[in-house]
């Protein structure tokens, strides 16, 4: 059987900087159908959600949506390695393609679910469609950056996904406002149309990314349609699980020699950065909901401007991680973001907590690339996909947690206040607390404990995605 393969002319030269914009055209897509999702939670609260007792446990409106949250990061925990290494034998590009087509199917379900259930259930698929973009996407441009150029080039892919994020909220917002305020739809069909039009521009992306993005693994002639990446990346994954049952949950745990001290506290400062943040994100548009009466569409504008106030941070980050010490532009920056998630749970007014807000985001967006950067160079190329998937997972993992905690700590200290000295405490900042106080270990554990010895110096090798796709497209 033979599939489909687009011929390119021979004087067409492989290009890292089409690879790049295609690359964060995708993340942006993506993450935008990620992102349009936050300020719809307090909308979830009136039109779909309910509070119920489970074995005789109240279950809140936050503790679920909290739930939702971590649907995605578990599958997206257990699936980021083992993608990661089949993108490192059958190459990147088939890999991502399947990613975005699973994600933009997934995008047009979002505009049909109608209760807790169908909610948790696409939250997981969607968790297992992000696994084959995102980790893989990084891997990919690493590998086509020079080393003078990965920081910067990983900071433009990190600042397309901060633009998915703040994109996401102000299509919300747009729908909201003109499909609900001016042409009159009722809020939760307003919110299932925001979502199909977003599964459009999802199909899109793939079509861009299918024609564009050209993977070193694979021949200058060569580039597989959406059919033939599909039919590789099945095949190869169920070489995979033939050889090793559980190779889908177990590809992170196998000891390698190339892992070392600084290897191994990568690992754990992307578990305690994944448990913070993941905190933090099902609960921000709550908590301008419910301590400052904010209605949808202005939550959406408020996270939407501050993410693009953001964005700047991720090229900054890169650049600085180019041009200093990772490491020290990684503590420095984290150990201040960790300060201003702090003081967001102050009662000190609404343009205040944003101006916290937007800082916070700001130097979380400088703090992403230099990780990342000091990530690529403690791994040898040819497991680099790998071992993106194997970190991806592990912050994944503190995330499943971190929602399920955050949320059930913010049903509970709700009403609750603390006068500090005169300073007025939100009872349901003590999740921002507990956050910041997380990021600002997380980040001198990285100062005190990752070495530069430990970089790696290995002669890159190919890998094999040009003898797989040859000998598919044989049988």
């Amino acid at each position: 059987m033979k599939y489909m393969v687009i011929h390119s002319s021979k004087s067409d030269k492989f290009s890292p900087s089409n690879n790049l914009i295609a690359l964060c055209l995708a993340s942006f897509v993506v993450v935008t159908g990620f992102g349009v999702i936050l300020p719809f939670f307090p909308l979830y609260a009136k039109e779909i959600l309910f509070n119920f007792s489970f074995l005789g446990l109240p279950i809140g409106i936050a503790f679920q949506i909290g739930i939702m949250t971590s649907a995605f990061m578990f599958t997206r925990f257990l699936l980021a390695p083992s993608f990661g290494d089949l993108s490192d034998v059958s190459g990147r590009k088939p890999i991502i393609l399947v990613g975005m087509s699973i994600y933009t199917f997934l995008l047009f379900g979002f505009g049909l679910a109608f209760d807790f259930l169908s909610l948790l259930m696409l939250r997981a698929l969607q968790g297992i469609a992000s696994a084959a973009v995102w980790p893989i996407g990084e891997a990919l441009i690493v590998d086509t950056s020079t080393k003078s150029t990965t920081g910067r080039n990983l900071g433009y892919y990190i600042m397309s996904m901060q633009a998915g994020m703040a994109a996401g909220p102000l299509i919300g917002f747009i729908f909201y406002v003109g499909l609900n305020g001016i042409v009159g739809f009722p809020p939760i069909l307003s919110y299932r149309l925001t979502f199909i039009c977003q599964g459009v521009l999802g199909l899109l992306a793939t079509m861009i990314v299918a024609l564009l993005v050209k993977d070193p693994s694979q021949s200058d002639s060569e580039n597989l349609t959406i059919i033939g990446s599909f039919m590789i990346a099945i095949k190869q994954m169920g070489r995979k699980i033939i050889q090793s049952p559980r190779y889908l949950v177990t590809t992170f745990s196998t000891a390698e020699k190339y892992r070392s001290r600084s290897l191994y506290t990568i690992y754990l400062v992307a578990i305690i950065n994944g448990f913070g943040n993941a905190m933090i994100f099902p609960i921000i548009a709550l908590f301008l909901d419910d301590y400052y009466f904010l209605d949808p569409e202005f939550i959406a504008l408020i996270i939407g401007i501050v993410g693009i106030l953001a964005l700047s941070g991720n090229p900054l980050g890169g650049t600085l991680s180019d041009k200093l010490a990772r490491k020290h532009v990684v503590w420095i920056s984290g150990c201040l973001r960790g300060v201003f998630y702090l003081i967001l749970g102050i009662q000190w007014g609404l343009f205040a907590v944003v101006i916290a807000f937007a800082i916070q985001r700001f130097l979380w967006a400088i703090y992403q690339p230099a990780f990342r950067a000091i990530q690529s160079e403690l791994i040898p190329e040819t497991v680099r996909g790998k071992e993106f998937g194997i970190v991806q997972a592990l912050f994944n993992f503190g995330s499943v947690m971190g929602p399920i905690i955050g949320g059930a700590l913010y049903d509970y200290f709700l009403d609750v206040t603390f006068n500090l000295n005169g300073v007025v405490y939100l009872g349901a900042g003590v999740t921002f607390v507990l956050a910041g106080i997380l990021g600002i270990i997380g980040s001198i554990t990285l100062l005190l404990f990752v070495n530069s010895s430990d970089y790696q110096t290995s002669v890159k090798k190919p890998i094999q995605g040009t003898e797989l796709a040859a000998s598919l497209m044989e049988k």
